[in-house]
């Protein structure tokens, strides 16, 4: 009994602690309409981080679709909420987007929902896993998606698996495989899987 006390003890503790570092996902599982394919078609591009910086690279994605040139390497040398590891809690991309104007949202969703989101037109930071058989943790852009697959604008070269002639993704995940990437939980991280960072674009700017 002792022990279990002290297991529920410190995931008390860690769920406060993240809740701190990380802000706390909003549950949403509204399902409201949306086509069953869409695609952002908006002018961008994509470039590739060398190291952990994929938080600063999809918030210059986003920055850029809304005409703010930014370039991820540039931006991450002064990213805040970063780990010792170099990597970034889901707070400094929040960070980053208030401070050049933009109101954000973390949620915590479904496939309907992260849909739903994609297809208001502006591109959606998901927090997955970069491989179902590994921990690594990646936030990327989703773009778009159809009836079998999410498309990313993926910083990770590595993680690239095809090609867009008009250059919005780079990465098409089959939808199944999705929801096993973006099961993220762990025991110190019970609240985080399918959370996903949207800018409300009607209370921006």
């Amino acid at each position: 009994m002792f022990i279990v006390s002290q297991v529920l003890v410190w995931i008390i503790i860690s769920t406060i602690i993240n809740t701190y570092l990380m802000t706390f996902p909003m549950p949403v599982l509204r399902k409201k309409d949306y086509p069953d394919n869409y695609l952002i078609q908006q002018n961008n591009r994509i470039d590739f981080q060398k190291n952990n910086e994929c938080a600063a690279f999809s918030t210059a994605f986003l920055l850029r679709h809304f005409g703010i040139e930014a370039e991820g390497q540039a931006l991450y040398a002064h990213f805040p909420s970063k780990t010792t590891a170099g990597t970034v809690y889901p707070k400094g991309i929040r960070t980053v987007l208030r401070n050049n104007g933009f109101k954000t949202n973390y949620y915590k969703g479904n496939i309907n929902t992260l849909k739903c989101e994609v297809s208001k037109g502006t591109p959606v930071i998901v927090f997955i896993k970069t491989q179902k058989d590994l921990n690594h943790l990646h936030f990327v852009p989703v773009v778009g998606y159809d009836n079998d697959y999410f498309y990313l604008s993926d910083s990770s070269s590595r993680l690239a698996n095809c090609v867009d002639e008009r250059k919005h993704y780079n990465r098409k995940v089959p939808i199944n495989d999705f929801k096993e990437l973006w099961n993220i939980k762990r025991i110190h991280m019970l609240f985080y899987s399918n959370t996903y960072i949207a800018v409300d674009a009607t209370q921006s700017k």
